[in-house]
């Protein structure tokens, strides 16, 4: 539900703010915002619907799987068979039913975890920049743009500076369009030449802008056509499509074990329609049932568990492509370091230098000179300097319950901290007469930023911020107090502190257009002096570096910063390869395999620009790395789209980088991702864990029946037995595995080739192996029963027991790839536990219960026999772990 200001690109501005009711300086009050956001609602578009339960269960329904079972029903019936008929429709409804629980649940997990993604925009409130969810934005509001940020509502321009946003999910036209608050257009001006407004769904690309919302939800351009934003198809993640060609795979094996075991038997004298049965149900053995249940829910849990530890990843690929991360790109500020900027150090051109006091943003601490405190009135020259980085700042202090953090860019932060600490903000400024007539945006090209003043009326000046190499070539100081600088500069950057030049110039005659200001920055500027910023390594981040490099992940840095800060920084944390940095102007002389041969050998980048980090992507893709890439900025997008994983920061990163990955950090942490990586490592681990349980398992049965056929011997199962063994005992210990915590030494491996099969021949080997000894205990115990003068029914009840039970102490094999799995880690699955005791519960009813016997064909067994189920259960168990310890040489 929406609001509209109708044609609002052809109003005056002061049209637009007497139509929504707004104040174009202090826009609405908080219980207007209030009023009207119940009578107009939220500002959020109609999102496509999710997948029904009715469809899920339809998928459960068109199943191959579910087809043999009416096949083998029908067998049934028509063979007189009504109770084993009746059983298998029960099998039917515990296919199905377990299918559709387990795709539901995970449907419902991973819709709940996209909606934690929320879009924050910037709007002046009660005279106060404020961030909120986009989706309380109201017609009337008062909206603050800044370089980078998403567009959440379309809204007239009241006024900008040097502003440009892209809108090709509109127009399609994928050139930044110029903004101009001042116009306006004839009713029919097509979208994409209204210069005087924004839209929603758009980005800022350049500059900064206050807008008026004019249109909010399916009121706005982007929700009138947001058809075009729906995707109502489902694209298989590549996992998926692994596991659905396997299912292929094993329907054609399936098939001709059916066939084969068939014919052999009727061949060896079997009874005809007995042999059609056991074919059927040897088919379904064939195929694991809840492969595609499990392997959905899994990723589901997978993303839950991440977003538990601050990483919401996107999609299901997203979580796959995580366990075979194989180089982590990473930006320095914020990411590996604490992101609280801190003037630590000054340096004035005069060649004065001073010690600041404090930590993070609190604005308490002293200015000490020679180690005595400085009074401002006793140097002119840091007071200049102090107010320029006020005055060249658009940051903001913000302080909740004595809790102080900055609403805009963390190293503006840190100035204007600096000037709170001398009773010096813009709001004092602005009584002392200081007025901002003008502003040159911070780029991440041009490395400065600039902004003009008016001074009570009478003179101009202009204030500059920048890199010092930048700001130091534009300097017209002399050449001895430049070398000084850049001096001071490199030693700064040795202490592994950021650094910042401020500057001016004094008698500026513009009007504060952009092109003024540039001309007379072309005239060369007065340096004022260096900064020296403090952004220590974060605690955890050593420990999740050296965690990532065990696990053969290489961890690359990539700042802005000088050279030598991000050398230092990197040797701080103890990355590898940190002695040699190459720059983005070096980068920049580089092709890409030029790079891809560089990079093998170098991990840390400084003075790097958007385009230098999409570079560095294409170099790694030459070497078919696997990519993940963090980014912040609006110019990253290009970076994180051409990486594997791109990663956005959740607190600093602005809704574009978000838009554009595929994961967001709510922390900003470094150690983060490490633990995302874990994760999904973990998660490809357990769905190969449960591939490995019920491949072995279904080996088991059928390798039992072929056997018996070729020996002449009666069934050793069933066809209800092998039923009740694959949806009853097996499928709960199965599905527990999705909840299996990692194994110790899961990030001590290599990555995961991506592109390599589940089913590999070592794999198959292993399966076929176990499979067998598990299969032969059966066999003996049931040859042993035979032999011992049982009935068949007893012998067969002894063997269909004996699998049971050494399927289910094969689950100890498989949760450990290199130990016996069951130790104290399986505590931290309470699910399998439980899943266990209910298997293990239910086989005994099928044993005892009368009904049961007669359904199924089974007889209870005395204690005797049952210390012949678990020897016969259990060997097999022995056999495989004291293979496994010869393997690894540990006997």
């Amino acid at each position: 539900m929406g609001k509209i200001i109708q044609h609002p690109h052809t109003k005056s501005i002061e049209d637009v703010v007497e139509s929504s009711v707004s104040d174009i300086e202090n826009g609405l009050e908080s219980h207007e915002v209030k009023i009207r956001t119940q009578k107009y609602g939220a500002n959020v578009l109609e999102t496509t619907k999710g997948v029904s339960p009715w469809e899920i269960l339809f998928h459960n329904l068109n199943n191959i799987i579910v087809y043999l079972l009416i096949a083998a029903a029908l067998v049934a019936f028509f063979m007189g068979d009504t109770v084993e008929a009746i059983a298998v429709i029960i099998a039917i409804l515990i296919a199905v039913l377990s299918g559709f629980i387990s795709e539901y649940k995970a449907q419902k997990s991973v819709e709940s975890l996209q909606k934690l993604t929320k879009t924050i925009s910037k709007v002046i409130r009660d005279g106060q920049i404020k961030e909120v969810p986009s989706s309380e934005i109201v017609v009337g509001d008062l909206l603050f743009i800044e370089e980078g940020d998403s567009i959440t509502a379309d809204a007239r321009l009241v006024k900008n500076k040097n502003f440009a946003s892209i809108e090709s999910s509109l127009t399609g036209e994928s050139e930044a369009v110029d903004k101009d608050h001042e116009t306006t257009s004839e009713e029919d001006t097509p979208l994409g030449d209204r210069k005087n407004m924004i839209y929603s769904g758009t980005a800022a690309t350049r500059g900064n802008a206050y807008a008026i919302v004019t249109s909010t939800g399916m009121e706005t351009e982007i929700g009138k056509i947001s058809a075009m934003l729906k995707n109502d198809k489902k694209e298989q993640t590549p996992l998926e499509k692994q596991l659905d060609k396997l299912g292929k795979t094993l329907i054609i094996l399936s098939g001709f074990v059916a066939v084969v075991v068939t014919a052999t038997g009727i061949v060896t004298g079997e009874d005809v329609s007995t042999m059609i049965k056991i074919g059927i149900i040897l088919a379904i053995a064939a195929v694991p049932e809840a492969l595609p249940a499990v392997s959905t829910i899994t990723l589901a849990i997978g993303m839950k568990t991440m977003a538990s530890h601050n990483a919401l990843v996107k999609s299901l690929p997203a979580v796959e492509t995580l366990g075979s991360t194989t180089v982590i790109c990473t930006d320095k500020t914020g990411t590996l370091t604490e992101n609280q900027m801190t003037v630590r150090e000054i340096h004035l051109i005069s060649g004065n230098a001073y010690k600041v006091e404090g930590t993070g943003y609190k604005p308490e601490g002293k200015i000490f000179e020679n180690d005595i405190p400085v009074q401002m009135d006793d140097s002119s020259e840091l007071k200049s300097l102090i107010r320029a980085g006020v005055l060249s700042s658009n940051a903001s202090l913000s302080e909740d319950e004595e809790q102080f953090s900055i609403i805009g860019d963390p190293t503006e932060g840190g100035l204007v901290v600096l000037g709170k600490k001398v009773s010096m903000d813009r709001k004092s400024l602005d009584t002392e007469g200081y007025t901002r007539i003008g502003e040159i945006p911070f780029s991440s090209k041009e490395k400065f930023m600039v902004t003009a003043y008016e001074i009570s009326g009478s003179k101009k000046r202009l204030y500059i911020k920048g890199a010092p190499d930048v700001l130091l070539n534009m300097s017209s100081d002399s050449k001895e107090h430049i070398e000084s600088m850049e001096k001071t500069n490199n030693s700064l950057a040795e202490k592994g502190m950021r650094v910042l030049a401020l500057g001016e110039v004094a008698n500026y005659e513009g009007d504060g257009s952009e092109a003024s200001m540039r001309k007379a920055l072309e005239n060369g500027i007065s340096l004022l002096g260096l900064t020296g910023i403090l952004d220590p390594p974060r605690e955890d981040v050593k420990q999740a570096v050296k965690e990532a490099q065990d696990a053969g992940i290489r961890v690359i840095m990539i700042t802005g910063d000088h050279p030598k800060t991000a050398s230092i920084i990197a040797s701080q944390i103890q990355m590898n390869n940190y002695d040699e940095v190459i720059t983005g102007r070096e980068m920049d002389k580089m092709s890409d395999s030029e790079l891809a041969e560089k990079i093998k050998i170098v991990s840390v980048f400084a003075r790097v620009s958007p385009e230098n980090k999409l570079q560095i992507v294409r170099a790694l893709n030459i070497d078919k790395e696997v990519t993940a890439m963090t980014g912040d900025g609006v110019n990253d997008a290009p970076a994180l789209n051409g990486a594997d994983i791109g990663i956005a920061m959740g607190i600093r990163g602005t809704e574009v980088a978000k838009d554009a990955s595929d994961m967001i950090l709510t922390d900003d942490r470094f150690s983060t991702i490490v633990k995302a990586i874990k994760e999904g490592r973990t998660i490809f681990d357990n769905i190969e864990k449960f591939v490995y349980f019920l491949f072995s398992c279904n080996v088991v049965e059928i390798l039992a029946v072929f056997i018996t056929i070729l020996l002449r011997l009666p069934m050793p199962i069933l066809a209800l037995q092998i039923l009740w063994l694959n949806l009853v005992v097996d499928v709960l210990p199965a599905m527990s595995l999705a909840w299996e915590p990692a194994e110790v030494d899961i990030m001590k491996r290599r990555p995961r080739n991506p592109e390599q099969a589940i089913v590999t021949k070592g794999f198959l080997f292993k399966v076929l192996g176990n499979g067998i000894l598990i299969s032969l205990g059966a066999l003996f115990v049931f040859i042993y029963g035979l032999e011992s003068g049982y009935t068949e029914e007893t012998a067969r009840t002894m063997a269909f027991s004996t699998m049971a039970f050494g399927q289910l102490f094969h689950i100890f094999n498989v949760r450990d790839k290199n130990s016996f799995g069951l130790n104290k880690s399986v505590f931290k699955n309470p699910y399998l536990i439980g899943a266990l005791l209910i298997s293990f519960a239910l086989q005994i009813v099928a044993v005892y219960s009368p009904f049961l016997n007669r359904v199924m064909g089974t007889e209870p067994l005395n204690l005797y026999k049952w210390f012949i189920i678990i020897a016969g259960s259990v060997i097999p168990t022995l056999i495989i772990q004291i293979f496994r310890l010869v393997k690894n040489r540990k006997l």
